[in-house]
């Protein structure tokens, strides 16, 4: 298995060619068949991936982790590279997403309804566990075992009578792909907690190893604590590899380095892993 990242917050160390910005995207290679996990919040992934020789057309399934702009702002240009992949995504309320960051006016941050209208026909919405392509595992099923992130508090949904509401994050995913060794879990964000949603792959797969876990994991709201006890209990899962970045912030990123040492590495925008 193989999986570049083409697009992240950070920048490659040593291409000024690759493009970074808030968001993720990953392009995943199994066995024969080829897969991408979110597209960034522009165009810029699919930029990346013609400087990294990435062929998009050749995506059999795309995966949208939640509804919210750096992990689906760059389906227009997905839908413009690729005519034939099917896109899956949880349901999600009708109703705005916003962020809620007094004194900061209220922002959308969801996906473009019109784009998701205008290409129904290649969208399925899932509302259960389901394997849907070979090897490639969406999980809706996430207990609710550890805290979810501070850092969900302030992100809210904007009822049609003006007001906000919680948003309990029931429109995100875990991605889960099947490797040779064991599974590799893509978190997208992790607004559900990365513990929760590694609860979901054990209760999905009790007699499967986890390989690796890659991608956001929302610290950045989080006091030293809390940071601690989720890199404790990352530790004692004993898992080979985790990488993270994206909206795990600078000192949980830190507190996880040194909590996981060889373990552990820094996601970074054209960065391959395989497995």
């Amino acid at each position: 298995m193989r999986i570049r990242t083409l697009i992240e917050n950070n920048p490659h160390p040593d291409r000024d060619d690759l493009g970074a910005e808030h968001g993720v995207s990953f392009f995943v290679e199994v066995k024969d068949h080829v897969y991408l996990s979110d597209v960034g919040q522009s165009g810029r992934f699919a930029d990346n991936a013609r400087s990294l020789g990435v062929d998009l057309s050749q995506v059999e399934v795309l995966a949208i982790s939640h509804h919210h702009y750096d992990h689906g702002g760059g389906l227009g240009r997905f839908f413009e590279e690729n005519q034939h992949a099917k896109v899956f995504m949880r349901q999600a309320s009708t109703e705005d997403f916003v962020v809620d960051s007094p004194p900061d006016p209220l922002r959308y941050i969801g996906l473009d309804k019109g784009l998701l209208k205008a290409h129904s026909n290649r969208i399925e919405m899932i509302e259960e566990n389901q394997e849907v392509a070979p090897g490639l595992h969406l999980l809706t099923d996430i207990p609710d075992r550890y805290p979810k992130p501070d850092g969900d508090l302030r992100l809210q949904i904007l009822r049609q009578d003006g007001g906000l509401r919680s948003d309990e994050f029931k429109h995100e995913i875990v991605t889960v792909i099947e490797g040779e060794t064991g599974l590799v879990l893509l978190t997208g964000c992790g607004h559900n907690g990365v513990l929760n949603m590694l609860a979901a792959v054990h209760q999905a797969f009790p007699d499967r190893a986890v390989q690796a876990v890659i991608g956001g994991f929302h610290l950045h709201h989080e006091g030293r604590d809390e940071i601690l006890e989720v890199s404790e209990k990352l530790l004692a899962e004993e898992i080979p590899v985790v990488v993270s970045g994206h909206c795990t912030g600078k000192k949980a990123l830190s507190m996880l380095e040194d909590c996981l040492g060889k373990r552990f590495q820094r996601l970074f925008t054209g960065m391959t892993l395989e497995f």
